[in-house]
């Protein structure tokens, strides 16, 4: 239980904490993107001056003064007179049509921003502009109009391409890569030793308790004989005395009840301890169950519980697997049965097979299992009657029942059986 807890707590302890990590290292890296974005943005408008300032001079073709950028920087310009004649236009291709990404840039640009380049009477260059492409490219933009020496107007577009978040980031990626698996592995290691020391307490108490049960059970064994014993005794000699008959009889049956639940907490506890063994043979199923069904047929009888049998005609395959563990599990389901199925209320053990695996049901008509007692009803000491009317259940069949299937690699569930009552089930992996 305790390391069911302490894998548990493991797991969601690591889960918080790396996650408060995952999110900071994001923060991280948006942030490193933002910068990133930033200073190509401002790079590239500072490239932009250096340009305009080239193409102010008439001495210098366009292309020659555009080239070294189109080349080194990959700036696509295109360059226009006063008329809207083009003088030059870049040969850069980009993953979008050139043509679109110009009408992009056009509307982007403001009418303001238009109309006060055109009323300029010197060089001036707008702002960066933002847009995207048709390919979930983006791209930056620069409107200017350049005024050379001579005094003739020109305007120009100037249009780069945003690098990718990938492009960005490639460089750094392995080392926030890095720092987040080494966050991982310290934060197993930590927590590992700190949720040691923090259960190491309550381990050391469970241990105690469960030496407690298993010694008190086995001490309790001797006694509980000799009481057996004298009792039997008592009940030879009390013929003819009705009183003390019956008081010997109520002292059998409750010192076999006692019995029984010392057998079953010297189970639990040998299971604990895991010192119990399994005793693996090869068993047939079809003769089990009719093992089962003949031991339990006379018991049904006497109670007017009709006793159905849903497996005759099935072949099943004799599995690897211990006998006495599977007879103690489907006889706990019948026990169960028993005691909450009313008289003329049928019980039917039924099962079934598949290609992956075999499955054994015990199916009742009686009261059922509340929704609420569903996810506890394989749990030690739980009882789905608060009220404790029925003596002859402490709460451990069930919970026996789901320990010795995990030692068989088995699974044991439970559903609602249609029309009233449940269904406990078995179910048995072929291998």
């Amino acid at each position: 239980m305790l390391e069911h807890l302490y894998k548990k707590l493991h797991l969601i302890f690591i889960s918080s904490i790396m996650s408060i990590i995952t999110v900071i290292i994001g923060i991280l890296c948006n942030d490193f993107i933002d910068n990133k974005q930033q200073n190509d943005s401002i790079f590239f408008g500072r490239l932009s001056m250096l340009m305009i300032y080239e193409l102010e001079n008439p001495e210098k073709s366009p292309q020659t003064v555009i080239k070294p950028y189109e080349d080194n920087y990959s700036i696509f310009a295109v360059l226009k007179d006063a008329q809207g004649n083009v003088i030059y236009q870049s040969p850069l291709s980009f993953p979008t049509d050139i043509t679109f990404l110009l009408s992009q840039f056009t509307e982007k640009a403001s009418v303001e921003s238009v109309t006060a380049l055109d009323q300029t009477k010197a060089t001036t260059q707008g702002g960066v502009l933002s847009f995207s492409g048709s390919s979930h490219d983006k791209y930056w933009g620069i409107p200017a109009v350049v005024i050379d020496k001579n005094g003739t107007l020109f305007y120009l577009s100037l249009l780069h391409q945003q690098k990718t978040i990938f492009e960005l980031i490639g460089k750094q990626l392995p080392f926030y890569i890095l720092l987040w698996v080494i966050s991982l592995f310290c934060i197993i290691i930590v927590s590992r030793f700190l949720l040691k020391h923090a259960i190491e307490p309550t381990e050391k108490v469970l241990q105690s308790q469960k030496g407690f049960i298993a010694a008190a059970s086995h001490e309790l064994k001797a006694p509980l004989a000799v009481i057996l014993a004298n009792n039997d005794k008592i009940n030879r000699l009390s013929d003819g005395i009705p009183d003390i008959k019956k008081a010997a009889n109520i002292i059998d049956a409750e010192t076999m009840r006692m019995s029984k639940l010392i057998k079953d907490m010297l189970l639990l506890a040998s299971s604990d301890s895991g010192t119990r063994n399994i005793n693996k043979t090869m068993v047939n199923i079809d003769t089990l169950l009719i093992a089962l069904y003949e031991a339990y047929e006379p018991i049904c009888g006497q109670k007017g519980i009709p006793l159905d049998a849903d497996f005759m005609d099935i072949h099943f395959p004799v599995l690897y697997t211990d006998r006495e563990y599977l007879f103690q599990i489907l006889s706990i389901f019948m026990d169960n049965a028993i005691s909450h199925s009313e008289t003329k209320a049928s019980i039917q053990i039924k099962a079934t097979l598949s290609r992956k695996a075999i499955t054994i049901s015990v199916i009742d008509h009686g009261q059922g299992i509340s929704a609420e007692d569903k996810p506890y009803i394989f749990d030690r000491f739980y009882c789905a009657d608060k009220s404790h009317t029925d003596k002859s259940h402490f709460g451990l069949g069930l919970s026996i029942a789901k320990e010795l299937a995990e030692f068989l690699s088995a699974d044991v569930g439970i559903k609602n059986t249609e029309g009233g009552g449940a269904t406990f089930f078995l179910t048995l992996p072929l291998k």
